[in-house]
């Protein structure tokens, strides 16, 4: 008879699994060394042999990709995202001693030198859309070993500043309220019957967010298939983070989240 309890309170209780990682904790990304530009993108290489890649896809799309303690890997390849060729839109680029500013006909991308802190930037009014509110990391000291399901990859991650009125929405099948603002979650497609509300994760899962503020919204698509970390402030009210265990840091950020050009 117990054991029957202990199922059904299993089955039905609403459990949160998205533990409270630390992330100030993991080991930060280094300040940038040198930069390369391409035709497409600018390669930024860190002093810690870390390697951040931008990537400009249209005038309101760019790609952030990251390697810790190392060069990002020739291969690159998504199970999500099928379009491979870009039209290269117009931008430029320009510097100071403090940082580098990639610029489109709608975006500004900021990256800072020291420490490397990436911000979006509406291209004509010059207002912050999102920013980094502290350098992007990883797990390399095995920190998170213990509180994960699967300690088969280095755990990464991206903390984003929270608005003082900014709401999320997204991440698929939820069983939440539409805005997430305060809430955590776990992205990991999982058959849970007779589930209630706070029971995470669920059936269908997405990696993709949209943040909104004062009237402006953007999009976060983070492309990593491994089980993936989503805090719209819950363990802080100083910020938003998204994180994976394993695979890269390689996100997606919009300021048109309602594009389906991927």
């Amino acid at each position: 008879m117990k054991r029957c309890v202990l199922i059904f309170c299993f089955i039905l209780c609403p459990v949160s699994i998205a533990r409270a990682q630390d992330i100030t904790k993991l080991e930060k990304i280094g300040s940038i060394a040198n930069f390369t530009k391409s035709e497409k993108s600018v390669v930024f290489n860190c002093q810690d042999n870390s390697q951040v890649q931008v990537t400009i896809l249209s005038a309101d799309l760019v790609r952030v990709r990251a390697s810790f303690g190392k060069p990002i890997p020739a291969k690159d390849h998504s199970w999500a995202i099928a379009k491979t060729e870009w039209v290269t839109p117009r931008w430029s680029l320009s510097e100071t001693s403090e940082a580098v500013l990639i610029t489109t006909d709608e975006l500004e991308v900021l990256v800072r030198r020291s420490p490397l802190l990436v911000e979006f930037r509406n291209a004509k009014t010059h207002a912050v859309i999102n920013s980094d509110q502290q350098p992007m990391a990883y797990d390399a000291k095995g920190l998170l070993k213990d509180m994960l399901f699967d300690s088969r990859g280095t755990f990464v991650a991206a903390a984003k500043k929270l608005g003082f009125d900014e709401h999320f929405y997204g991440l698929g099948e939820k069983a939440a309220r539409l805005d997430k603002r305060r809430s955590s979650f776990v992205n990991w497609n999982s058959d849970t019957p007779g589930y209630l509300e706070g029971r995470d994760p669920i059936y269908q899962t997405v990696p993709f967010y949209t943040g909104l503020q004062n009237g402006n919204a953007y999009g976060i698509f983070f492309d990593n298939s491994y089980r993936s970390y989503f805090d719209f402030g819950k363990s802080s009210q100083q910020r938003v983070w998204f994180g994976a265990e394993g695979g890269e840091l390689n996100y997606y950020f919009s300021t048109d989240p309602r594009s389906r050009r991927f």
